[in-house]
């Protein structure tokens, strides 16, 4: 279809795609080497080796035997990279006119990876490690550098993060949904893309249907090909010696309305000319109303709409479109090479075949070489010798084997480099969290110094608040004790008259000692202030007549007070009548 203009006119890709990574063999080189070594065709061109295969019988081709990897094909087409010959993604992506003048139907399954699981896994599901494990094969075979940062990015985006524990049914449903977006999936929804950005006839389907007697589980969905037989019109034979599965009604219904689409397609170009969707005997009324009103829309850019062959159609839109943005943006983003980045780098740190599912082939020791420039052998294993002159083929050799050994000795080199760094980087992280937990503790501890001398401060100045007052109620009670009593005159109203009585008792608690003192205090200082003021208003006022003042009240409490001085430790009763200012 991209070399060739005329060929093709209408086109349906089904579950599969030239972009897909098992469409297509990665390393044609080593494959040739391979069965050239098994089939003794060594000669002086070895680049063609097909006038040697036509001389070898068919019971030894037969008999070849290719290296198993896991998700890849052992044998298949390859993608030539070269100017005559570009890639197809490539092409693609360039918009060639022969890519966008020919309308096309793209379709998937639910379960595009149902054939990559044994029937143990299907019934029973796996657990975590069995998940990572395979996760970790398919990126190994599929892609070249960063393997650690996508693999890392496919398992976290397929974990169901809502359940603290995952029963191994939904570990296996969750693998085979990444293992069917990864190589069937979003290579079909990137051609789709390419295709309907510039206005193309583009549709999308996403085949839901099973038949009640189906072979495989109803809870996985469709499988790979069982869209098939609907497209081809299988149901609507109804039996017969060759095709003895019963189908029902639902199945006749579902098979008539897409084998109408798909005739109209081959056609027109268009899935809902010339014949009408609701013009099609289903045979039944309720089969005819599900299909009434349903238009196949054009998938595009924006909308991304697609048609959902189910019991129920109907047209909805971004199939799966968190997992295809990973796919179709992200990873791409995190394949690259970098710069001059070893590719000791790009390799998983697991070694071993008990990290993985099954064959894997050999890491890449050199970076895949640009679009434009001729593939060359890009594995571990030694290519054949290009050259007739004996000495030259051994120069080469030599040569071709010191390189190899320098290559590995570099990556060993940059593996140790590695390996100090990740460890200078564990220590650098183990101090800089010792010095912060340090840092911590020291703020904690002088944050508690300083809450301590902030309360000590604040008691030593609440003793020295209560010494400061028991020496001034001393001083006053000395002061009273040492005065002479006199007698009060009855015709001068303004006679001096004594501080009203102090109210305060003994406090009850030793723990109290201190306020209950300061509390005397304050009342006592309160008391004289009055008493001054009431001597300054009387001083004021002259010789004015006043009226009487009242009766002291009676007394209604004591205060003991132990006068000093005084050799018989005698305690004298001191009266304070309260004055009442006019």
């Amino acid at each position: 279809m991209l070399l060739f203009t005329g060929l093709f006119h209408n086109i349906v890709l089904l579950s599969g795609s030239a972009l897909s990574p098992w469409a297509s063999v990665h390393d044609p080189n080593d494959l040739r080497v391979q069965v050239a070594k098994q089939l003794d065709c060594r000669h002086e061109n070895d680049e063609d080796i097909a006038e040697c295969l036509r001389a070898v019988s068919l019971e030894a081709l037969l008999d070849v035997e290719l290296n198993e990897i896991k998700f890849m094909p052992s044998i298949g087409p390859s993608v030539p990279v070269d100017g005559s010959h570009p890639d197809p993604g490539l092409d693609m992506e360039r918009l060639s006119d022969a890519f966008i003048k020919v309308p096309l139907i793209l379709g998937v399954s639910t379960a595009e990876s149902y054939l990559d699981f044994n029937a143990n896994d299907i019934q029973y599901g796996f657990e975590e490690d069995q998940r990572n494990r395979v996760l970790r094969t398919f990126i190994r075979n599929a892609y070249v550098y960063h393997l650690n940062e996508i693999f890392s990015a496919v398992r976290n985006e397929y974990t169901d993060w809502d359940k603290p524990v995952l029963h191994p049914i939904n570990i296996r449903e969750s693998t085979m949904e990444a293992l069917s977006d990864g190589h069937t999936v979003a290579p079909l929804m990137r051609i789709a893309f390419y295709h309907a950005r510039r206005g193309a006839s583009t549709y999308f389907f996403h085949f839901n249907y099973q038949t009640k007697d189906s072979d495989y589980p109803q809870r996985l969905g469709s499988v790979r090909g069982e869209a098939i037989p609907y497209i081809l019109g299988l149901p609507l034979i109804s039996g017969g010696r060759f095709f003895p599965q019963n189908y029902s009604r639902a199945d006749q219904g579902v098979a008539e309305a897409v084998l109408t689409f798909f005739t109209n397609f081959a056609k027109t170009g268009n899935p809902n000319e010339p014949h009408n969707i609701e013009s099609v005997d289903y045979g039944t009324i309720k089969e005819k109303t599900r299909y009434r009103g349903l238009t196949w829309e054009k998938y595009e850019t924006g909308t991304q709409q697609y048609l959902t062959i189910a019991l129920k159609p109907k047209m909805k839109n971004h199939y799966r479109g968190h997992k295809m943005a990973v796919w179709l943006n992200l990873i791409p983003q995190l394949h690259q090479p970098g710069d001059d980045v070893s590719m000791r780098h790009h390799h998983f740190r697991e070694k071993g075949d008990l990290f993985y599912a099954g064959p894997v082939r050999d890491e890449w020791y050199t970076p895949l070489p640009l679009p434009g420039t001729t593939r060359t052998s890009s594995s571990s294993t030694t290519a054949c010798a290009t050259t007739s002159n004996a000495d030259e083929e051994s120069a080469l050799a030599a040569a071709g084997t010191q390189n190899i050994n320098a290559i590995i000795d570099e990556s060993k080199d940059d593996a140790e480099l590695l390996q100090r760094l990740a460890s200078r980087h564990y220590y650098s992280t183990t101090t800089a969290l010792a010095i912060t937990v340090g840092v911590g503790c020291i703020l904690l501890v002088l944050n508690m110094l300083i809450f301590a001398g902030i309360y000590y401060q604040r008691d030593r100045d609440k003793k020295r608040a209560a010494m400061a007052c028991a020496s001034n109620n001393g001083q006053e009670s000395l002061a009273m004790s040492s005065r002479s009593p006199t007698k009060p005159q009855e015709n001068n109203p303004r006679s001096s008259q004594e501080p009203p009585p102090s109210y305060t008792t003994l406090p009850k608690s030793p723990s109290s000692i201190q306020d209950h003192m300061q509390d005397s205090c304050l009342q006592d200082q309160l008391d004289r202030n009055r008493l001054k003021t009431a001597t300054l208003t009387r001083s004021g006022s002259g010789q004015k007549d006043h009226p009487m003042p009242p009766r002291p009240p009676q007394r209604t409490s004591s205060s003991l007070s132990t006068v000093a001085g005084s050799t018989s430790g005698s305690v004298k009763k001191r009266v304070q009548i309260q004055e009442i200012t006019v």
